[in-house]
């Protein structure tokens, strides 16, 4: 096993670990092929590979290499395992995919732009199969004016609006919320999320979503024909996403590798963008994790682009020794505010982030009035009382 890839498991480096990562791509080589081959025959706890394959989302590539490369050699009871929720995936995918083109057509003929993002679109145009990239809801970004005539067209779906009961709040529940979407349900389980922005708002990402709605392409989806996001948006975007959950799927630095292996893509444009939005440490931090677990390879005119320096490497390296921890209560939980300011290079933006997501903590409410009343004259100095009556607070729970 290469070098750069088994010191980037630390100590924690485990058989299923390493066969897992050696199935995560599409695209496998003689000299990978060998090393599946060799853990297979070793010493596997095909439970365990199991377990991570669901927990990191990647089951279907698990699948696919397990099944080209070695079938003879895995338990049958474990291949039939694989097999039959790979199967399960098949269906599913195509039953969304079907619907997705037909509700972005319902969007097109309101004058809406809808562009689907992640899910079926995104298996499509990266993996080349709908099944390969599991997904659990539909995606669909808006702009933000158009989100108010979006609930009753994803009505006539089924779909039924989550969390809001009061439509007549919606543009209330837009100014105020931390996230960007709107979420959906439906009576057989299917969830829909409806976006009008790619990063949270304390992400501070300028011109969102429109920046990235500049350039789209045509693709075909279940036998329609849909606008998505062109692979080099995708890069960027998904980069986004990725570092709001911290890395913490391996599905998520699979995508940016097989983004990687695509040599004909226009990297100069994902410089120039990464680099006008500041994002070109949180690209290379994706970039670093693909080249380290997957053995992408980044073109070398992205690379002069980004911003590898030592809180890069160091981001990475956090990313890599926490990717294979046992789950916990905190799996779901996205990035700590710290990672996501250091993952920002310029200091305009980390700034933009402080005061965005720290100044509303800072400002003074009824705990401090009861805290210590003062007359309305004297109300400035709430900005004083509130560190006391947290710091009071605090060594009254210990």
């Amino acid at each position: 096993m290469p070098k750069q890839l088994t010191e980037s498991l630390d100590t924690k480096s485990q058989p299923e670990v390493n066969l897992l990562l050696s199935c995560a791509r599409t695209q496998i080589t003689p000299e990978i092929a060998d090393r599946i081959q060799t853990l297979v025959h070793g010493k596997v706890d095909w439970i365990q590979l199991i377990r991570l394959a669901l927990c990191h989302d990647v089951m279907p590539l698990l699948h696919r290499s397990l099944q080209r490369v070695c079938p003879d050699s895995v338990p049958e009871d474990v291949l039939g395992a694989v097999r039959a929720r790979y199967e399960s995936q098949v269906t599913r995918a195509q039953r969304f995919a079907e619907e997705l083109g037909q509700m972005l057509m319902q969007f097109e003929e309101e004058g809406i732009l809808a562009v689907p993002y992640k899910g079926p679109a995104l298996a499509q145009s990266l993996y080349g199969d709908l099944s390969l990239r599991p997904f659990n809801d539909l995606d669909i970004m808006v702009r933000e004016r158009d989100i108010p005539r979006a609930p009753e067209l994803v009505r006539r779906f089924g779909y039924e609006l989550l969390y809001l009961r009061d439509i007549s709040k919606l543009a209330e529940h837009m100014r105020t919320s931390r996230g960007c979407e709107l979420h959906f349900h439906r009576s057989d389980g299917a969830i829909l999320e409806l976006h009008w922005r790619f990063a949270l708002r304390m992400a501070c990402v300028s011109h969102d979503p429109d920046r990235f709605l500049e350039r789209l392409e045509t693709i075909s989806l279940a036998g329609a024909e849909v606008r998505s996001l062109p692979l080099e948006v995708y890069f960027l975007v998904l980069s986004i996403h990725a570092t709001k959950h911290k890395w913490k799927q391996l599905k998520l630095i699979c995508d940016i590798a097989e983004i990687l292996r695509h040599a004909d893509l226009d990297w100069q444009y994902v410089g120039a963008q990464a680099g006008d939005l500041g994002l070109r440490r949180m690209i290379a931090v994706g970039t670093l994790l693909a080249e380290a677990l997957l053995e992408a390879t980044a073109p070398a005119e992205l690379v002069r682009e980004l911003k590898i320096d030592r809180t890069t490497q160091a981001l990475a390296a956090e990313v890599r020794r926490n990717l294979f921890n046992e789950p916990d209560e905190t799996w779901h939980h996205g990035a700590e505010f710290p990672f996501q300011v250091k993952i920002r290079e310029r200091l305009r933006d980390k700034a933009s982030m402080l005061r965005q997501n720290l100044l509303p903590k800072l400002q003074p409410d009824e705990r401090d009035r009861r805290f210590l009343p003062m007359p309305e004259s004297f109300s400035s100095l709430y900005y004083l009382v509130r560190p006391v009556r947290w710091t009071w607070e605090k060594l009254n729970a210990r």
